[in-house]
Formats: C-alpha cells, sequence, structure tokens
C-alpha cells in the first residue's frame, strides 16, 4: 500500500466568500437520481400504559405524518436546494405507490420518470414515536431481484435523461433495483455523456458493483464492509479509504464519519483530507447521507473541487442530524452552520486558495 499522509483542512482555512459563492448561486443542477424509492411513515403519539396483552406499550396516537424517503429523499434535498432532481425508481402498484406520487406532487417533484412493477410492494417504512424516541419500527418492501423487463425499462429512462443531467446520483438501498447490470450501464450512459457519477453505496453490496463511479460516499460502517477493514485508527482508515478507491476505480472516496467528520480519498493523491464535524445538537441520523451526497454532488455539478464539496455536505449533514426523521437542509442553514463553525477564527484562507490544509499551504485539487 502506499504511503498516504494526513492533512486536515480546518475551518480557519476555509474560502468563505467562494463557500458562499457555491451556496447561493452553484446549486441550481439538473441531477438524474437513479435508485430505491419508498415512503416514510411517523405514527407518533404518547404512551400512558402497558398493554394486558403482553408487555409492550400502548401508544396513543395524536398525528400521523408521510415523508419521502431512500432516493425520493435524496430527490428532496436537491428541490429545496435550488436544483432540479429526476428521479427514477421502481413502484408498486398499490396504495402506497398512489401516497407517493401525492408526496412527489406535493413537493413539485415529477413523478413521469417512475417504473411502475405490479409485482412488488412500493416501500414503507413506519416508525412510531412516543416523547422523540423511537419506539417500532414496521417494513414493508420486496427486496428480490428485479426482472429484466423492469431492467430495461429503468435503463431506458436513464439513457434518455443522463443527455441532458448535470450529474447522475445512484443510491443503494439493496431493495432490487441497484444489480451489477444495471450499475455498469448506469455508468456508461453516464461516460458516454461526460457526466458525474456519484453513488452511496450498500454494505451488502460487493464494492466491485460499483466500479466506474466518480464518487463514492460510504459512511464508516460501509466503508467497513466495503473493503473488509475494521476502522479503528487513522492506519486502518486509509487502509480501507484506498482499498474502496482502487476497488471502484473511482476518482474520489469519500468516508463519512459521524462524530469524527469527514475523509476525502482521491485517485493519483498521497494525501488524506480530514473535515471536522458540525453538528450542535445529533436528534436522528437517519437521512444524513442523503444530504450529503445530494449537496456534494450538487456542487460538483456546479464546479467545486471535491474539498469544497465535502465541506458543504458535511456542514448540511450536521444540519439535517438536528431534526426529526429525514428531513431537507436549505442553504441559507448551511451558511449559517457555516458561520457558527468559523466563528472566532483568525486565520483565512490565503488569498486566491480554495483550502487549505493545517500547515496552510493550499490543498491541490
Amino acid at each position: 500500500m502506499a504511503k498516504y499522509r494526513i492533512e486536515a483542512i480546518h475551518p480557519s482555512h476555509w474560502n468563505l466568500k467562494r463557500l458562499r459563492e457555491l451556496l447561493h448561486r452553484k446549486l441550481f443542477g439538473r441531477i438524474l437520481v437513479i435508485g430505491d424509492v419508498g415512503l416514510d411513515r411517523y405514527t407518533i403519539g404518547a404512551v400512558e400504559r402497558i398493554s394486558p396483552e403482553a408487555p409492550v406499550p400502548i401508544v396513543h396516537v395524536r398525528e400521523e405524518k408521510l415523508k419521502l424517503g431512500l432516493a425520493a429523499n435524496v430527490a428532496d434535498n436537491i428541490q429545496t436546494l435550488g436544483g432540479e432532481p429526476w428521479l427514477v425508481g421502481l413502484v408498486g402498484k398499490d396504495a402506497a405507490a398512489r401516497d407517493f406520487r401525492k408526496m412527489l406532487r406535493s413537493t413539485r417533484i415529477g413523478h413521469g420518470h417512475l417504473v411502475e412493477d405490479a409485482s412488488r410492494r412500493t416501500v414503507l417504512k413506519e416508525r412510531v414515536v412516543s416523547e422523540r424516541q423511537q419506539l417500532l419500527r414496521v417494513d414493508y418492501e420486496d427486496t428480490h431481484p428485479i426482472s429484466r423487463e423492469m431492467e430495461e425499462a429503468v435503463l431506458a429512462k436513464v439513457e434518455e435523461l443522463a443527455k441532458r443531467a448535470d450529474a447522475v446520483i445512484v443510491e443503494d438501498y439493496a431493495k432490487g433495483l441497484i444489480n451489477q447490470r444495471v450499475a455498469r450501464q448506469i455508468f456508461a450512459a453516464a461516460k458516454r455523456n461526460g457526466k458525474i457519477v456519484t453513488v452511496d453505496p450498500n454494505l451488502r453490496t460487493p464494492v466491485e458493483v460499483y466500479r466506474g463511479a466518480s464518487v463514492l460516499t460510504p459512511n464508516t460502517n460501509e466503508a467497513e464492509r466495503l473493503s473488509g477493514v475494521q476502522i479503528r485508527g487513522e492506519a486502518s482508515l486509509i487502509q480501507a479509504g484506498s482499498s474502496i478507491l482502487r476497488a471502484a476505480n473511482a476518482r474520489h472516496v469519500v468516508i463519512t464519519r459521524g462524530k469524527d467528520g469527514m475523509a476525502i480519498f482521491s485517485a493519483g493523491r498521497a494525501d488524506v483530507r480530514l473535515i471536522p464535524t458540525y453538528a450542535k445538537e445529533v436528534y436522528d441520523v437517519s437521512g444524513a447521507g442523503d444530504t450529503v451526497i445530494s449537496v456534494l454532488t450538487l456542487a460538483l455539478a456546479g464546479g467545486a473541487t471535491i474539498e469544497e464539496a465535502a465541506v458543504l455536505g458535511n456542514l448540511a449533514a450536521g444540519v439535517e442530524v438536528g431534526k426529526r426523521g429525514t428531513a431537507t437542509v436549505t442553504p441559507l442553514e448551511i451558511e449559517s452552520a457555516l458561520e457558527f463553525l468559523v466563528t472566532g477564527s483568525a486565520a483565512r484562507a490565503a488569498p486566491g486558495s480554495v483550502l487549505a490544509g493545517a500547515s496552510g499551504a493550499p490543498v491541490a485539487e
């Protein structure tokens, strides 16, 4: 394994003018989002007693909420940020599919690129919540591989839309849509049209399936499974990240590390860039990965470097985890997080630099 050096990208060296410009002028791309789609349903109430039938709490339901889930949450994030999402995924022929389309319409996201598969249930994840605590989750879903007919229908949508999109996102939740053939065809279509492809991988999918992606954004658990390396410190982090980078033949791998921030690995570079975390309060981590890949992809499509895109994605995730359930984040919220994180820092990036390392030397792209 090649020798890597660690370089910290500290907030005191960020170019705030450039990051603000990206937030307010560059996050308007047309993003093709492909992946498993579904609904999140929240059943919210109060627990006042234990059931006489079994030792379980009885929830007095006071409210029910539906939210877009899985790849549809990515599309919702892109819409909220100012981009235009084109969502491709499978739905069933059921009540959940009708609710799903209704939710898309309410958020002004088009549903014309969805493919209907009557043999599958539309994914629905129901969470029972009391006093800000999740008591139970019930999943309605089918995860068997999709048919060749459905593969062709999805790939026809991808082929058509990749020509006009500014970038492509692949969201793999291991529900049956993303397999090696589908992934390879998506990557090939993007390459023919000169588009970057970012992938939110799944720990149950072999890393070789993602070979040809531009950027992978695994969290720590996913990085461990994809690489076969337990991450316990800097040495194992480097081993895991560099292994995924080689196996996927990607330009970049961005490992999201929760409280430890992010680590950026890039092809042809011998340094690992570390970004500190931003989270004033952690309430619910569900959906944070969706937020990261949404912001990162929009920023890259708008001309950001991988460091700039990762910084903005990291800030956005820090905002998202302070909200209940899957949630979206606005550019103003990201800017507020940016201001909060750099307040009190006397140092600033050198004139003309974009992001600088801990030593003050510019981090080249």
